[in-house]
């Protein structure tokens, strides 16, 4: 069922592409996928960046001419962008330093909680490979959004990063540098709840203890297995009972306004499952009934503009893609 990655650089010569615009397109992913902390990652549709770029030999720095689309002030300096670290790891590493990458980001990752600046890397990355002539392998493309990703955050982390280029379900693990594409899944769907105020992973990460309940770090590890069991099975029902957090969410949870509430409303409105996508403030509700998801999402937009809550609701499913060449624009 895991899939292996493809080897490093190839061997075959590749052609850069000078001054042909190139665009690609990078999902969202939930991070942990409730129980698997820092190691589960699953790529989700209808959230993700599009980066269009060129490269041309010319004197200075790479360049971004625009970012649209971003709940926040992203930086326009490329030492400073998660997407144009990872393309300048990849053009250095390729041996091409005094080609430079001219770049627009149209973010489409909402919030905190689902990946955004992981799909910017992976973003970076999969350009900067494409303008190349695709000489990467998959494992270089992995190490260049993780590198980029720990360059900004101060943690090399890579649940979302393979995630969103691998496409389905991604197992990592950081330590060891390492990261698998499990597979794709079908018949789960997917109501997303993403709060206007966002939360940064590193406090999120401040309200989990040293030391934590045995019994409940039992019930993480026997949970993300029964996930993995359940893709390996195609079985979503499984999925949807699995899909239980006894180890991080209790803590995390308290760092997300109306949340309980968020969660009661959800699942007598037929949710599954409930859980903080990545490290918050992102919920995501679960079912294996697409009426049921129907309902969720209905019943979850009346709730929030009855009581003002600052939310946007989305619906999605699993992305099976990952990171992809799509439409070249103009720049």
């Amino acid at each position: 069922m895991v899939e292996q990655l493809s080897p490093s650089v190839r061997s075959v010569p590749s052609t850069p592409l000078v001054e042909k615009s190139v665009s690609v397109y990078a999902p969202a992913s939930v991070g942990n996928i409730g129980p698997g902390f820092d190691t589960l990652g699953m790529a989700v549709t209808g959230m993700g960046d599009t980066l269009t770029g060129f490269l041309e030999k010319r004197e200075g720095a790479d360049r971004i001419t625009s970012i649209s689309g971003a709940w926040t002030s992203l930086p326009t300096d490329p030492s400073q962008n998660t997407a144009t670290i990872a393309a300048r790891y990849l053009l250095d590493k390729a041996g091409y330093p005094d080609l430079k990458l001219t770049v627009s980001i149209q973010k489409g990752v909402p919030g905190s909680g689902l990946g955004s600046s992981a799909a910017s890397a992976v973003g970076g990355a999969m350009l900067a490979h494409l303008l190349l002539g695709s000489p990467f392998g998959d494992s270089d493309l992995l190490d260049a959004a993780a590198q980029s990703e720990s360059s900004v955050s101060g943690g090399y982390f890579l649940d979302n990063v393979s995630a969103s280029l691998f496409g389905g379900i991604s197992v990592s693990n950081s330590r060891l540098r390492e990261a698998f594409r499990f597979g794709g899944f079908s018949g789960l769907f997917l109501v997303f709840l993403i709060p206007r105020a966002l939360l940064k992973t590193s406090e999120s990460r401040k309200a989990i203890p040293p030391d934590v309940p045995l019994d409940r770090a039992i019930g993480a590890l026997a949970n993300s297995a029964g996930l993995l069991t359940a893709v390996h099975l195609g079985n979503p029902d499984l999925f949807c009972r699995m899909l239980q957090d006894p180890l991080i969410q209790p803590y995390r949870k308290k760092l997300i306004p109306f949340f309980d509430d968020l969660e009661k409303v959800s699942r007598e409105a037929g949710a599954r499952s409930f859980i903080i996508s990545g490290a918050g403030s992102t919920m995501m509700a679960l079912t294996d009934n697409p009426q049921d998801a129907r309902t969720i999402q209905e019943t979850l937009e009346k709730y929030v503009q009855y009581k003002q809550i600052p939310v946007l609701v989305r619906s999605s499913t699993i992305d099976s893609e990952g990171a992809r060449h799509v439409a070249t624009p103009h720049l």
